[in-house]
């Protein structure tokens, strides 16, 4: 029987729950990672943003993790783990598709947009191919002698003045002890079941579901842009280095391409426009919607997957709680909203960020459990927050002029909270996507009512968006620090 004790157990060992265990480590406390399956394991939620990798940053100086700190760039990346596959991303781009049509490069581009995240290739963003780069985490627990346990089955959970975790463990019995749960095991519900936790979507306004797989052989969307005639003097940095998005009027597709020839791509349904059918399968669903939009076929021609589509339900889900008095969830266990605005990653390691400062500040205090109020408190409100972004962008598919001025507000937010961190202005107040800012945290809001009143209503769109696009200038503007809503700029946005 192999039985353990810990000050906090880990449920869930992919890249959360392992740096989670390495920041607790290096405080001190007596951590212990629990994993359902073995490294390496296939998964999604690969896209990092600048937000990301400034929290990683920082994770990294705080907690005295030097080995952990070339992942945050794709320079220093390639550097000193060129072993480890991963993407460049240099920012965002976004192209407009008309079912049974190829795509229409307009002189204006207003069809695409890109905004760019960083100045160049060396500071770039990356993709994490996750298989991998959990794998490496995961081994950085081992390396520093945190007990990692693998292959586990959990069974129960004893909760009397402290938990006992029992389980199977290739077939031979596991027992830990331990004084604190730390939920990260991402969509598994673990926690809620456990404490009857209510477990819902039914109160976020965002309603999608995906079919994905990786890929080889999959074409550089560029290359299809230039057979198309299309402007690429204009872009601001190399549209396949990105988060690649196809838009169209039900829903959308991402493309990653990492540096060892396998490209993630799924798409993602407006689950309010195109429920499914349930007799299709996700491979004859996927086919069904390459062939609707033909360039996007064009792109995938010659594309072979890795292994077997997968198909979900709907991707939202949200705890009630996302803490208690002796346990807490990692904002990707608490909730899961879509994978449009490559959110999740960012979010999860500012969880990790505020959780490791609640240890290190509040451990054994008669404060610590006011401290896992608060954090629950923020991240409900941030949930809110992000799910209307999400939801209004989705709302504005079918018209890519409306899309291309709400999702400004994201990029003013994230943008401005990348540059408060860069000039060592963040505090532990500031929240999510700028949204402690009472007055943009409002300003968002009620744009997202208006453009649900503007395309319910189908006034003249003329003097719609004429007045929308105003009001998202102006809302934006305290926080517009990289000359976003610029009709000159034709929708191409280079880093400033």
């Amino acid at each position: 029987m192999i039985k353990e004790k810990a000050d906090i157990a880990v449920l869930g060992g992919g890249f959360s729950g392992s740096l989670l265990a390495l920041t607790l480590n290096q405080l001190g406390l007596d951590a212990v990672v629990i994993e359902k399956n073995a490294h390496p394991r296939f998964a999604i939620g690969e896209s990092s943003t600048p937000l990301a990798n400034l929290a990683l940053e920082k994770i990294c100086q705080a907690y005295d993790l030097p080995q952990l700190l070339p992942l945050a760039k794709y320079g220093s990346w390639q550097k000193h783990y060129s072993n480890i596959p991963c993407g460049l991303k240099r920012g965002f781009s976004f192209f407009k598709h008309e079912s049974q049509s190829p795509f229409s490069p307009q002189p204006d581009h207003a069809n695409e947009l890109l905004v760019a995240a960083s100045p160049s290739d060396e500071v770039a963003d990356t993709h994490w191919l996750r298989e991998d780069f959990d794998y490496f985490l995961a081994a950085e627990v081992q390396r520093q002698n945190i007990p990692y346990f693998d292959n586990v089955e959990i069974s129960s959970f004893g909760n009397e003045n402290h938990w006992i975790v029992r389980g199977n463990r290739l077939d031979e019995a596991l027992e830990i002890e331990t004084s604190f749960l730390v939920d990260a095991t991402g969509g598994s519900h673990l926690i809620p079941e456990m404490l009857g936790n209510s477990y819902s979507p039914k109160k976020l306004h965002t309603n999608s579901w995906a079919i994905y797989n990786h890929f080889t052989g999959v074409a550089p969307w560029q290359e299809v842009l230039t057979e198309l005639d299309g402007n690429l003097a204009d872009h601001p940095f190399n549209c396949d280095d990105a988060a690649l998005h196809h838009i169209f009027d039900h829903g959308w597709m991402w493309v990653l391409r990492f540096n060892n020839g396998i490209t993630s791509a799924g798409f993602v349904f407006d689950g309010s426009k195109k429920s499914g059918d349930p007799s299709q399968n996700a491979e004859q669903l996927w086919q069904l919607t390459i062939h609707q939009f033909p360039s996007i076929g064009k792109q995938f021609e010659h594309a072979r997957p890795t292994r077997p589509f997968m198909r979900t339900g709907r991707l939202q889900r949200r705890s009630k709680k996302a803490a208690g008095e002796n346990w807490v969830m990692l904002p990707h266990s608490a909730y899961f909203i879509d994978p449009l605005l490559s959110s999740g990653n960012a979010h999860t390691l500012i969880g990790i960020e505020r959780i490791t400062a609640i240890f290190q500040q509040h451990w054994g205090k008669t404060t610590f459990l006011n401290e896992l109020a608060h954090y629950n408190t923020k991240l409900q409100v941030e949930i809110d927050f992000l799910d209307r972004l999400i939801s209004g962008c989705y709302s504005s598919f079918g018209d890519f002029d409306f899309f291309a001025a709400f999702i400004m507000y994201y990029f003013a937010g994230a943008i401005y909270s990348e540059h408060r961190r860069r000039l060592g202005l963040d505090c532990p107040e500031d929240a999510f996507l700028s949204s402690h800012d009472v007055k943009f945290k409002t300003s968002v809001l009620d744009g997202f009512e208006l453009l649900q009143e503007i395309l319910v209503n189908q006034r003249s769109k003329k003097g719609s968006l004429f007045r929308f696009t105003k009001k998202v200038a102006e809302d934006i503007e305290p926080y517009n620090i990289a000359g976003l809503c610029r009709p000159d700029r034709q929708n191409m946005y280079p880093y400033s």
